[in-house]
């Protein structure tokens, strides 16, 4: 009886923790994808300076972010969104137009490619 109680104590924290880290991912990866986006349109519209604040913004949410995301999130994805968040702020700075959305659309992907690898599903499970 003891062990079936232990078994169902532990699956129910696992299934409770599974269940707050996709929340977690979805909540925040969608508030930075939409700070991505408003950064987005301001190298749209050629607006430098306020791309650049966004960006420092997006570093600070990311790296405010990175402490509980990198528990549940491969290391290496989190590193690839570091760099271009940095590659970002520095493009946004030199007013490179190219470089700068080239590096937003790395952002994006990622950022949804994390919520994809994370989501339960067959193809994740095996």
């Amino acid at each position: 009886m003891r062990n079936l109680l232990a078994a169902f104590i532990i699956f129910t924290s696992m299934l409770l923790s599974l269940i707050f880290s996709i929340n977690y991912l979805g909540r925040a990866c969608t508030k930075l994808d939409t700070l991505n986006a408003q950064i987005e349109r301001s190298i749209d519209t050629q607006s430098w300076d306020e791309a650049y604040n966004k960006s420092l913004i997006l570093l600070d949410n990311w790296d405010n972010c990175t402490r509980k995301i990198s528990i549940f999130v491969n290391h290496a994805e989190i590193d690839n969104i570091n760099n271009e968040i940095w590659k970002l702020t520095q493009y946004t700075k030199c007013h490179n137009e190219d470089e700068s959305l080239a590096s937003n659309h790395v952002i994006k992907f990622l950022l949804k490619h994390i919520i994809n690898m994370e989501k339960v599903n067959i193809q994740n499970v095996f």
